[in-house]
């Protein structure tokens, strides 16, 4: 009889520990568009657009996030975003990351690339949160085309 007490007592704490310990389905951020700046001798001006969503019912904070910036291939940099964004649970925000293009340091074809319609970005990078859950370093991939005519 005790025995099947203890492996009772054992089933339902497995049980409840599993159900308390639900895990954190990570945040998406995903490149959103791309928008050139000013062109000035020395480089030029990107507005890198993100888009981040809550899979979670908890909210969340994204304190910061960093990336490398590849166009059709190439790597821009890299850039970082340090101002922190709230997400409520299930929610989606939209953050414009600005970002410098030293000319100086890149060879012109890589430039060049910034002057057609369409091009492939992506932002691969780390991002940085905070909640119910504590603190995690969470990494991103993102790619999409997009289109610079706008």
């Amino acid at each position: 009889m005790q025995q099947r007490l203890r492996a009772t007592a054992v089933l339902v704490l497995s049980a409840l520990l599993a159900g308390g310990c639900a895990t954190l389905k990570p945040p998406t951020l995903a490149v959103d568009g791309l928008r050139v700046g000013d062109m000035g001798v020395t480089g030029v001006a990107l507005d890198v657009g993100f888009r981040l969503r809550n899979p979670n019912p908890e909210p969340l904070k994204i304190e910061r996030f960093e990336y490398e910036l590849f166009v059709n291939g190439s790597s821009l940099g890299h850039g970082y975003e340090p101002k922190g964004v709230e997400l409520a649970g299930y929610g989606e925000a939209k953050v414009t990351s600005r970002f410098d293009v030293n000319a100086l340091k890149l060879p012109g074809a890589v430039l060049k690339v910034l002057r057609q319609d369409k091009v492939r970005a992506r932002a691969k990078g780390r991002y940085f949160t905070s909640g119910s859950f504590g603190h995690k370093e969470l990494g991103f991939d993102s790619d999409v085309e997009v289109d610079l005519s706008h």
